[in-house]
């Protein structure tokens, strides 16, 4: 962090011009993560475009429509001299976007906050991810404050909005998480109204589908563990996330969308520090092999790969049951 301050302190005094870009489907942890640099670096006196490719996600629509922080542009054009990266584990995630980079020879700075990936690290010049951190919106916030840079209240919120969102409303927070929260209220971010904001009704589709998936539901046990693995066609995530909370060790969700295999992952808290789990190297670790992208934290992690799914939920299963060894 240190080394990429003092970078962009020096560099400032160059006229640079930055992107500043996030995944597709962007969710509030990247938009807030993109519109706190964005102002970070605008203060420094750097020409700042941001965007993110494909588009963002509702709840992000929802946080922006009522917090506000426009200038997000879907699918900028890549006509800068650096392109800071954030929120995204892997450059293939970008699509189009990691080409794109290579053919401008521009100068590639990541901040992340999920487990490391090689190929990502190789191609960046400066490479910054902490995987203890709960949300790449702390690492913006580490930043700012190492800048001494005071954000507006409205970015404050943005930030929290994706701390909020990345840790499910605290339930995976640590003590840094707290102080980064502590600093952004100081901001003036409107907690009340940034929790407002994350608190989107159901949608109706999302019930069916996951009464589909615990309709589904296999069940499976290693070590004492209790697996449950489930096809559902969309809210791959949701479906892994509520079958945790009603008993599973680690749960599974995946589907299948033309040629591409789509697998969430979530565990109970306990399981990764009393076993040798760490769901982000299983599904880095089969995408690898399955010409795809994967990755994510030790509890919660995702992948997309080609393939058929039951050979991929197989795949799956049988390395996932070598990881819950007891340590």
């Amino acid at each position: 962090m240190k080394k990429l301050a003092k970078f962009l302190a020096k560099s400032a005094k160059d006229g640079k011009q930055i992107l500043v870009i996030g995944h597709p489907h962007a969710d509030p942890d990247a938009i807030g993560s993109i519109v706190a640099l964005r102002e970070i670096l605008e203060e420094l006196g750097f020409k700042v475009d941001s965007g993110v490719p494909t588009g963002i996600d509702r709840l992000a629509r929802e946080v922006l429509t009522s917090l506000g922080g426009g200038g997000i542009t879907v699918d900028p054009p890549l006509d800068a001299d650096m392109v800071i990266v954030v929120d995204t584990s892997s450059l293939d995630q970008l699509e189009d976007y990691e080409e794109k980079m290579k053919q401008t020879k521009a100068k590639v700075i990541i901040i992340d906050h999920h487990r490391p990936n090689s190929e990502t690290r190789k191609a960046a010049s400066i490479y910054w991810v902490d995987e203890d951190a709960s949300s790449t919106a702390e690492l913006v916030l580490q930043l700012a404050n190492e800048l001494k840079t005071d954000l507006s209240p409205k970015t404050a919120s943005l930030l929290l909005a994706g701390i909020i969102t990345d840790t499910g409303h605290f339930r995976l927070a640590n003590e840094s998480t707290f102080r980064a929260v502590n600093k952004l209220l100081e901001m003036g971010a409107d907690y009340k109204k940034t929790l407002d904001s994350v608190q989107i009704p159901e949608d109706p589709s999302k019930r069916v589908a996951m009464l589909k998936a615990a309709q589904r539901a296999e069940l499976h046990k290693s070590h004492g563990r209790w697996i449950i693995f489930s096809e559902i066609g969309a809210f791959e995530s949701d479906a892994a996330s509520l079958f945790v909370k009603i008993g599973a060790d680690v749960a599974l969700a995946g589907g299948k969308d033309g040629d591409e295999v789509r697998i969430s992952a979530r565990s109970r808290r306990g399981v990764v520090s009393e076993t040798h789990l760490h769901l982000g190297k299983l599904m880095s670790k089969i995408a690898e092999n399955l010409n795809g992208t994967g990755g994510g934290h030790a509890g919660a992690a995702a992948m997309t790969v080609e393939g058929n799914l039951d050979e991929v939920k197989e795949t799956t299963l049988r390395e996932l049951k070598k990881m819950l060894k007891p340590k």
